[in-house]
């Protein structure tokens, strides 16, 4: 900083001729050059207007189908399971099938030895020949007279012994081949070959996993608006693995205790959902068609109010609207009716990102969220989907 204190006489003369001097220059480029008027000042503006600006995202309004859900969730299970066990004493000679095999009604999975059984056969069916033989013989002799209706009647009753004890014999050979019950896919497999079986001794557990089951409880208010055969929604808990059920049944009581109704649910072709997998199950209660779709980021609550941003025609201007939500299914959601005499269609876009950031009159940055979204909205045709689509 100069000191005038200290400027020596004259001085004032020759600073006065120097300020001269500057002001005529006046502002100059970085060449050296005159800057054009007003240069500084629209520089000022521009930059003020592009700061002023929020980037948001958005995207079209569309028209589809909601439907109202009951969420609930649900353990699948299967309807006929069984513990396939060994019906007489013996030693696995070969197991037939796996876990996971698919096995038919009364298709053999096991084989057991059979040594004893056979012979066990072999000796009681002789004996069985040989009673009826004797009984034949007595019958004749009886026509004859030679002897009494007692005798008769105690060769009858040994030959009809005889016959019993060849057929359990035959019973026990049959056992020593183990078969499936019903219809199903092996769960579990209890032994080894070589293993000592008796009569009870589990060997495999089988279910029948197509169609698979599950019982939900609905509210009583809910279950008017359900039929049997209706499609219901599943998404494995763990899996991800997403599905189709029906409803195959409906109880006709109400539990007094929690007010709902046991529905059961099939569900066919499963895929990645087994026996035990836990569910989430969602039931449509009612759907509405041709309505106002949003996305669910486009918004913003405000205490228990509700609004979104529409884009203006300028396609750089947020406007605010109050709107009062319906159905909501994934992240789309109904607008049932737009508040303050204002419309709401499929012409319009409305802010799908960043909404929370922005009041009425905001500038914006606009990006489209969906391929099909224009450019700009300053004369450039728009791609708009056509009316009905179910999902953004």
């Amino acid at each position: 900083m100069f000191d005038l204190t200290r400027i020596p006489t004259g001085a004032p003369a020759l600073l006065a001729g120097l300020s001269l001097v500057l002001v005529s220059l006046g502002p100059c480029g970085c060449d050296g050059s005159p800057a054009a008027p007003g240069a500084e000042i629209q520089a000022s503006a521009d930059g003020g207007e592009n700061l002023d600006a929020i980037a948001v995202k958005v995207d079209r309004v569309r028209r589809g189908s909601l439907s109202a859900l009951y969420e609930t969730s649900a353990t699948l299970r299967a309807e006929a399971r069984a513990v396939v066990t060994a019906r007489t004493r013996g030693v696995v000679r070969e197991l037939l099938v796996e876990e996971g095999d698919r096995v038919e009604a009364d298709q053999p999975v096991a084989i057991l030895e059979d040594d004893e059984q056979k012979i066990i056969v072999e000796r009681t069916e002789a004996v069985r020949d040989i009673r009826q033989s004797e009984l034949e013989r007595c019958q004749n002799l009886a026509k004859q007279g030679v002897l009494s209706d007692n005798e008769v009647e105690v060769a009858k009753r040994e030959a009809e012994e005889s016959r019993h004890a060849a057929a359990l014999a035959r019973l026990e050979l049959e056992r020593t081949e183990i078969r499936a019950p019903f219809e199903g896919t092996i769960l579990v497999r209890s032994l080894d070959v070589g293993a000592t079986v008796s009569d009870g001794t589990p060997v495999y557990e089988l279910a029948d996993i197509d169609p698979l089951y599950a019982d939900v409880n609905v509210p009583e208010r809910s279950v008017a608006r359900l039929h049997k055969g209706q499609s219901v929604r599943l998404l494995g808990d763990v899996s991800g693995s997403s599905g189709e059920a029906i409803i195959e049944r409906i109880a006709p009581l109400v539990d007094p205790t929690t007010g709902t109704v046991k529905v059961t649910l099939a569900v066919s072709g499963s895929g990645a959902l087994r026996p035990g997998s836990f569910v989430r199950v969602q039931v449509v209660t009612d759907t509405r068609d041709e309505v106002l779709v949003v996305k669910r980021s486009a918004l913003v609550a405000d205490g228990r109010r509700w609004h979104l941003f529409r884009l203006k025609e300028d396609g750089k201007t947020a406007e605010m609207l109050e709107v009062v939500p319906g159905y909501e299914e994934g992240d789309r959601v109904e607008v049932r009716e737009v508040l303050g005499g204002f419309e709401l269609g499929t012409d319009d876009a409305v802010v799908v990102a960043g909404a929370s950031a922005l009041t009425d009159g905001a500038k914006v940055d606009i990006t489209w969220e969906s391929a099909g979204g224009p450019a700009s909205l300053d004369g450039e045709p728009a791609a708009v989907e056509a009316a009905g689509s179910s999902s953004p």
